[in-house]
């Protein structure tokens, strides 16, 4: 069955403004300059990559730590330009660890309904207490070798990414063995000296998870003001950096700032979305037990002291936010939307992008931001 679809085409490098995008068994065959007489569409949607997030904790009535949750993150992710995900957990005890990789590496290999499952994203336990942010202070743990090769192999090459605070003691461990079984060791919840960021790239530190957010600020002495953590970050090349795109957690000048510092295609745009996104306000439960407050335009608080412990935000929303409020054109926000996200995944060859050849994962919006339609290997998923 042919598809053809109508609109605005964001490629990697610039825009049709009125072309055609042609789909055949689940790939993109085609792409038109202009509007074929058989398209669909009124031709004033934006067609996108569909999005990759790979930070998220929840969305919809999902969360990541049951199967059932997961399977709803997986169903309601494309009504928001998703089309595959990496499912988010924070620390919690080991034996629900253990059952969300093994639930994890099923649904990468039995793809569930809605967007594809790109593989697990552990953000904890192996993280300093002093910089715990939203999480459980009780849960963070020391680094421990044979507790990570039984992450490890329960994942079976399904955990892609590994957030961790490389400065903990016995740490450097923990990323030779990640990095060895082919996860990306991303740097998290850290108070790791800034004179000391390059050498744990070096070790195999790639990636960093929400830059600004659990970071330490600068310091100033006798007036001079000193490099800190996130300017190491921003001028080392080997590594990409996620940035939370509600405008909330990172305000827009410092968004704009790491555009103009790191680039667009060290930038990976995520959500750190919580189960009730898309979803009125209202109180919802963590994976770990403890009440949060979520109010859409906000984000996401504990009921207990108001700390925040995560966003309410969508990829499609954080496509106009990235467009209209912090300086992105289309194409640079697509990539980091979708193009950056499959790269960082190993998936570039699949995904990511609108290119004859590779997979038809698109998202379909209208100008507002709203998601009109969005396919998953050429499927529709998701209609407005």
């Amino acid at each position: 069955m042919k598809i053809l679809l109508a609109g605005k085409i964001v490629l990697p490098h610039r825009v049709i403004d009125l072309g055609t995008i042609q789909i055949e068994n689940g790939l993109i065959t085609d792409i038109f300059d202009h509007r074929l007489p058989t398209a669909q569409g009124d031709g004033n949607d934006w067609i996108l990559p569909g999005f990759i997030d790979v930070h998220l904790h929840g969305l919809g009535k999902g969360e990541p730590s049951t199967r059932n949750g997961l399977l709803e993150m997986a169903a309601f992710a494309p009504s928001t330009g998703v089309t595959r995900l990496c499912p988010t957990l924070g620390p919690v005890e080991l034996p629900v660890i253990l059952e969300y990789l093994k639930n994890i590496h099923d649904l990468v290999h039995a793809p569930p309904a809605g967007a594809l499952i790109a593989g697990a994203h552990l953000e904890g336990p192996y993280m300093n207490t002093v910089r715990a942010g939203g999480m459980d202070i009780n849960l963070l743990r020391t680094p421990d070798a044979k507790e990570v090769k039984l992450l490890l192999n329960a994942a079976n090459g399904t955990l892609k990414i590994m957030t961790l605070s490389p400065e903990v003691p016995g740490m450097d461990a923990v990323i030779k063995l990640c990095k060895n079984a082919g996860c990306v060791i991303s740097a998290g919840h850290t108070v790791c000296p800034a004179e000391e960021f390059d050498e744990k790239v070096e070790a195999g530190i790639s990636h960093v998870c929400h830059l600004f957010d659990t970071f330490d600020g600068r310091e100033v002495f006798a007036g001079v003001s000193q490099s800190c953590l996130a300017d190491m970050v921003l001028i080392n090349d080997r590594v990409t950096c996620e940035i939370i795109m509600d405008g909330i957690h990172v305000p827009a000048p410092l968004v704009k700032l790491a555009h103009r510092a790191a680039g667009t295609e060290r930038i990976i745009a995520i959500t750190d979305s919580m189960q009730g996104t898309g979803f009125p306000d209202g109180e919802y439960l963590m994976g770990d037990g403890r009440a949060y407050i979520l109010t859409n335009g906000e984000v996401c608080r504990l009921k207990s002291n108001g700390n925040i412990v995560g966003s309410c935000l969508t990829m499609n929303q954080a496509f106009i936010n990235m467009t209209e409020k912090f300086n992105f054109s289309a194409p640079e926000a697509a990539r980091a939307l979708a193009t950056n996200p499959a790269r960082l995944l190993g998936l570039e060859k699949e995904t990511g992008r609108l290119e004859t050849g590779l997979a038809a994962d698109i998202a379909v919006l209208t100008a507002d931001g709203t998601v009109k339609a969005c396919f998953v290997l050429g499927e529709k998923h998701y209609e407005n």
